[in-house]
């Protein structure tokens, strides 16, 4: 594991930036979060590594891998071969919307047949 800090680019009104702050916090990953709305030099680093977009999330590793709008298979992959064990509460962190979404629908079919 790297004591080096990754750098988490993203800002307020990204949905997905919670969710991959819960799974880096969860798996003990040492991180700088930056809000690129509060930040010129971070948007501007953000849209050179994007191809001129302000894509976020943006993680750029201290090996210099950088990773936009990651999957969570995709982070925990980067994050196992830095040396970091992801474990079902990342995942589940990662995963948190998803799984929101599954029970919200679940719910909803099962009410639907209850009625039928």
């Amino acid at each position: 594991m790297t004591k080096e800090p990754l750098i988490l680019y993203g800002h307020s009104a990204c949905p997905a930036v919670p969710t991959i702050k819960g799974m880096l916090s969860q798996t003990k990953v040492n991180y700088a979060y930056v809000n690129i709305h509060q930040d010129s030099d971070a948007a501007a680093r953000v849209r050179a590594i994007n191809n001129g977009n302000e894509s976020v999330p943006t993680l750029v590793f201290p090996d210099g891998d950088t990773l936009t709008e990651p999957s969570v298979a995709e982070l925990k992959v980067k994050l196992e071969s830095l040396g970091y064990k992801v474990g079902i509460v990342a995942w589940a962190l990662g995963n948190a919307w998803r799984i929101l979404l599954a029970a919200i629908i679940l719910f909803a079919l099962l009410r639907f047949l209850a009625i039928i």
